[in-house]
């Protein structure tokens, strides 16, 4: 689904807890946790981290994502299962040159 254009563009860097049983790979588990959120888009995971847990799997990412108008980077620890959620520097693209 796209989002509205009005949502602005974020990189950030997460601490998602991804359970073992999660259909698909790590990426489709942090996606499905992030989707959960209202005023969140996915556009991209990139796994940088993983450890595994007794129950689940504590995966670092940077991620690409698109937020609401109202919504705050730090909003997305309200997500269960993100524990830590900060900005991330936007990487520099061949259109931003």
């Amino acid at each position: 689904m796209a989002a509205p254009p009005c949502h602005r563009a974020t990189d950030v860097a997460l601490r998602v807890a991804v359970p073992r049983d999660a259909a698909g790979d790590l990426r489709a588990g942090v996606r499905s946790k992030l989707d959960g959120r209202d005023g969140v888009d996915v556009t991209d995971v990139d796994v940088v981290d993983l450890r595994p847990r007794l129950n689940d799997l504590a995966v670092e990412v940077d991620a690409s994502v698109r937020l609401a108008p109202d919504a705050e980077v730090a909003d997305l620890t309200d997500v269960v299962g993100v524990s830590e959620a900060r900005p991330r520097k936007r990487a520099a693209t061949d259109g931003d040159r």
